[in-house]
């Protein structure tokens, strides 16, 4: 005999008790009138859509000898490189109406290699993810690892629908 029986109710039960814990904290909310419940709220998903963008070894290493040429060296910057790369995915910031809103959220992660900015549209409900990269095959036209060009690799759109 396995306990396969228990296991099954086990998990239900580990699914089942946050949902049956928020309705009962936002009821308890509700009732004490610290919280207003609509359902719009409450059904909002998000919306991911994800962009490989793909990498041409050649134009990568022609670019990265035009900077070192002394031509665009903003492209050494990955800050640069992720504003820049967000008003070729997404149009409405074309015209830097993103540093209105936020140039970075402050979550950025950052090393020697990789890259990655979330950029915030005014009304909340759009954020950019651009991941930027830098390869190892770039240390052949470049001296050392900071004179290395940042290279996207990824846009992320995340959409929060709302109902109102």
């Amino acid at each position: 005999m396995n306990g396969n029986g228990a296991n099954g109710v086990a998990s239900k039960l580990r699914v089942i008790l946050p949902v049956i814990l928020r309705i009962t904290f936002c009821l308890a909310m509700w009732t004490l009138g610290a919280m207003t419940m609509t359902i719009a709220e409450a059904q909002t998903r998000g919306h991911r859509a994800v962009q490989e963008i793909p990498v041409d070894r050649a134009r990568v290493e022609n670019l990265q000898r035009w900077v070192n040429a002394g031509h665009d060296t903003w492209c050494r910057n990955p800050q640069f490189v992720a504003a820049m790369t967000l008003r070729r995915v997404a149009p409405e910031f074309s015209n830097y109406d993103f540093q209105l809103a936020s140039l970075t959220t402050g979550d950025e992660e950052v090393s020697q290699t990789r890259a990655i900015y979330t950029f915030h549209s005014i009304d909340g409900n759009t954020a950019y993810r651009i991941t930027l990269r830098r390869f190892r095959w770039q240390s052949k036209p470049a001296n050392s690892v900071d004179e290395r060009i940042w290279v996207p690799v990824r846009s992320e759109e995340i959409t929060r629908n709302s109902l109102d």
